[in-house]
């Protein structure tokens, strides 16, 4: 039995067309509360949740130096949008946060990996000196993800939330933070 292979994934700017291929993958193959903040009762896919995912990528067509703060790609494996990955400005300096959710059929491939190792790439190429992202105990995937490219995990006092950071050393170099 050969090895299976981690697909390649691509980050494509958000344009109209590929906006319409995420909002589909999105309200077709991933739950509504994995893409968007609970705006509505109940966790489907409703026109309020498809409008604030629209709005949400248009306004980061700005990118990093617009209103928002922040640019969003779409993750794109062999021609097919399976979800999206952001870079946002913190108020540590030089420190982006990253957030990324992925539709059902694009999990447990290693699309997860490639796609936080190409947003790494994007936030060194933009000068940042690390990338910090923040999930919770019950998303196993991401903290493995996570873990396996080296971010020094933080539990929160709760022992809920983690927050993740990966720093940077002068030549875009990824380093494990202590």
């Amino acid at each position: 039995m050969a090895a299976e292979q981690t697909p390649s994934i691509v980050l494509v700017a958000v344009d109209g067309t590929v906006l319409a291929q995420l909002i589909h993958a999105a309200t077709t193959d991933a739950g509504a509360d994995e893409v968007t903040p609970p705006l509505t009762a109940g966790r489907a896919w409703t026109s309020d949740r498809v409008a604030w995912l629209r709005d949400f990528h248009r306004v980061r067509r700005a990118g990093l130096a617009g209103p928002a703060g922040e640019e969003a790609w779409a993750v794109v494996v062999d021609e097919l949008v399976v979800g999206s990955v952001r870079l946002k400005h913190t108020d540590e300096h030089g420190v982006l946060e990253m957030g990324i959710w992925l539709t059902r059929g694009a999990r447990g491939r290693g699309v997860g990996r490639e796609a936080t190792t190409a947003a790494l790439r994007e936030a060194a190429s933009l000068g940042a000196s690390g990338v910090r992202a923040d999930t919770t105990v019950a998303n196993p995937g991401a903290l493995a993800v996570l873990r396996r490219l080296g971010f020094h995990l933080t539990l929160s006092d709760d022992g809920q939330d983690v927050r993740a950071l990966l720093l940077f050393d002068p030549a875009g170099d990824y380093c494990i933070c202590k």
